[in-house]
């Protein structure tokens, strides 16, 4: 499965959640969008070697206002230690967008397919 998947389901039951950007259309407050950022393989000595992949995804959840952001993020990131191999969870600058005047909490979550 892969970490998009895996983290869709841990995050989807939180908040409406959409790959990349949110469908036209869609007003639904909070909600969660994703997006992969990076992805390397790490070699290893088991089986045939070629390992795992490290992934990274760029977690943003988005609000009315900044501590419904926070702590739809906290939830997030509690929902994504219990659902996938985490190696490790940074934020990013939070934000707000004047011109759809959302507040983001953003983070990126590195984790392994």
């Amino acid at each position: 499965m892969s970490v998009e998947t895996a983290l869709h389901g841990a995050l989807k039951d939180l908040a409406p959640t959409f790959p990349t950007i949110t469908p036209q259309g869609v007003t639904t407050l909070p909600r969660i969008t994703y997006q992969r950022v990076s992805g390397s393989d790490e070699p290893t000595y088991d089986g045939d070697g070629l390992g795992a992949t490290r992934v990274r995804v760029q977690v943003d959840v988005w609000a009315l206002d900044y501590p419904t952001a926070r702590r739809l993020a906290d939830q997030a990131r509690a929902a994504l230690y219990a659902g996938l191999t985490v190696g490790q969870i940074t934020d990013n600058p939070s934000d707000y967008e004047s011109d759809t005047k959302l507040h983001r909490a953003s983070f990126d979550v590195e984790a392994w397919e």
